[in-house]
């Protein structure tokens, strides 16, 4: 689509292709939205490393604990928590 605007300045007549607005504004709402699914990947990173980091301290407590009940359980007064 062809828009013609005239020019007050000059008294010419500016033909400004509409189609090649549209795609500038579109460009500039893919810039939002890429800086939007950026800082949403990177909460999800951070989301991810948490749920990581805690899983392992979970699991090696977990194993701690295991060998404390079957020193307990073996019938040792002595168990100590490495």
């Amino acid at each position: 689509m062809v828009s013609i605007v005239h020019s007050s300045d000059q008294s010419r007549f500016v033909v400004e292709d509409a189609t090649r607005t549209a795609e500038v504004e579109r460009g500039r709402d893919n810039d939002d939205d890429f800086r939007d699914r950026m800082r949403v990947n990177l909460f999800a990173a951070i989301v991810l490393i948490a749920l990581t980091l805690f899983g392992i301290w979970l699991a090696n407590t977990m194993v701690a604990t295991e060998k404390a009940h079957g020193c307990y359980s073996s019938g040792e007064h002595t168990c100590s928590l490495i």
